[in-house]
């Protein structure tokens, strides 16, 4: 990816959640496979599933339902949604199922990625306000941060229902930036999915793709448009050096 450079030393940091900050994907797919196992349906596999938590729960039990009903190893996404009508009533039943599981236990296997926390300490250490802005609802995002003492550790965590819009919309975001006090110009929105890297750039902030997040093998990350990217969360630090040299 060929990096754009900035004059704007960075202020504030913002995260996205799932595949950014935290390597969540064991947990969802461990509430997926309870409801799954319900229904009589086989598990899914956690490495399969990791390219399809960015959609959220009824896309990851969306492209599992076809695969296994269909027999069909790929889908476009658009075609999940017709094949899906005919067994609406499982799909529903899965999704709802698996939510209501992990609003129960949501970090029994989460972790912060490896050198995120060494990242979050160098932050703090410098007086760098960070936060969170992520599409998962508030219902599932704030016993998760509260099992893993983020809430302590930051005053901004920003979910899919805390504003009126919902990320590739920008005003999240630009909430994010107003509970830090930082103007969004000199934050830098970090996320793994093309929707973050939009709603970064519409509400003007410079924005980083998390390439060790879940991104599906066939995304076009260049055509994102972010400003540079990471290959591990580490690397955030040197980058936020060159925006201040």
């Amino acid at each position: 990816m060929r990096a754009r450079t900035t004059d704007r030393a960075v202020r504030a940091v913002l995260f996205d959640l799932d595949g950014t900050l935290l390597d969540t994907v064991d947990d969802l797919v461990a509430s997926a496979n309870h409801a799954l196992a319900l229904e009589g349906l086989p598990p899914a596999d956690a490495s399969e599933m990791k390219s399809h938590v960015s959609g959220g729960a009824r896309t990851m039990i969306g492209y599992w339902l076809v695969k296994t009903l269909e027999q069909r190893p790929t889908l476009a996404y658009p075609a999940v949604n017709t094949v899906l009508e005919e067994n609406r009533e499982i799909f529903e039943r899965v999704v709802n199922r698996m939510m209501t599981y992990y609003e129960q236990n949501p970090a029994d296997h989460t972790r912060y990625f490896e050198g995120m926390e060494s990242v979050l300490d160098h932050l703090e250490g410098r007086g760098i306000p960070w936060g969170i802005v992520t599409n998962k609802r508030s219902r599932y995002t704030q016993p998760l941060t509260e099992a893993l003492e983020i809430h302590l550790r930051t005053p901004c965590i920003v979910s899919g229902d805390t504003t009126a819009e919902s990320k590739p919309h920008p005003l999240p975001l630009i909430e994010a930036s107003g509970r830090l006090g930082i103007d969004p110009a000199y934050c830098v929105y970090i996320g793994d999915a093309a929707r973050d890297i939009e709603a970064g750039r519409r509400a003007g902030m410079m924005t980083l793709a998390a390439l060790y997040g879940y991104i599906n093998a066939n995304e076009d990350i260049e055509g994102w448009g972010a400003d540079d990217a990471l290959e591990v969360p580490t690397d955030l630090i040197p980058w936020m050096d060159q925006q201040a040299g």
